[in-house]
């Protein structure tokens, strides 16, 4: 888990480049470190978390062995407009873009696990949906959606960790 800039007990300010910079920065750590770097990975990411993870997978596919994504947006441009309507005429100004759908469509080999919440009331499911459609990784695909989840109570809702621990056995771990 980490913090990034501007987040937990971290300094700095939170922008798209620092983030990216922070995650890549982890995994660095992680892959030289001598007893982490013999360890299978498996990013990750929720709302904005997301759009790290899938940037993040998407550059260094080969040292993934696979992704969780929940309640991820396409990008922020697309975002906005459903978020904060009233900034629906002002996108253009967003300099962050986190283009989740772009970083997806460059993740090819490791199965990719869905987590979607039916009433996010900040991130469309059709955002989540439209992820999962245009992903055309050649590992397992598994879409697993929470009728009655919302955007931050998504892992109180029956059948999150057995979603996640089935997706786990079925495409990480060693249990035998």
């Amino acid at each position: 888990m980490l913090s990034y800039r501007g987040y937990g007990l971290s300094e700095g300010k939170p922008n798209e480049k620092g983030i990216n910079v922070d995650a890549q920065t982890a995994l660095d750590y992680i892959l030289h470190h001598p007893i982490l770097r013999h360890t299978k990975l498996m990013a990750f990411g929720q709302s904005l978390g997301g759009a790290v993870a899938l940037n993040l997978v998407s550059k260094n596919e080969d040292k993934f062995d696979a992704l969780i994504i929940e309640n991820t947006f396409l990008s922020m441009t697309l975002l906005i407009p459903h978020a904060l309507p009233a900034l629906r005429h002002l996108v253009y100004l967003c300099h962050q873009t986190w283009r989740s759908y772009r970083a997806i469509q460059n993740i090819h080999r490791i199965p990719i696990l869905f987590l979607s919440s039916l009433k996010d009331e900040l991130v469309p499911p059709a955002h989540m949906a439209k992820l999962y459609d245009i992903s055309h990784t050649t590992g397992e695909k598994v879409w697993k959606e929470f009728e009655n989840g919302t955007h931050n109570d998504t892992c109180m809702q029956h059948g999150y960790f057995e979603a996640i621990a089935e997706f786990g056995r079925n495409n990480v771990w060693d249990l035998d």
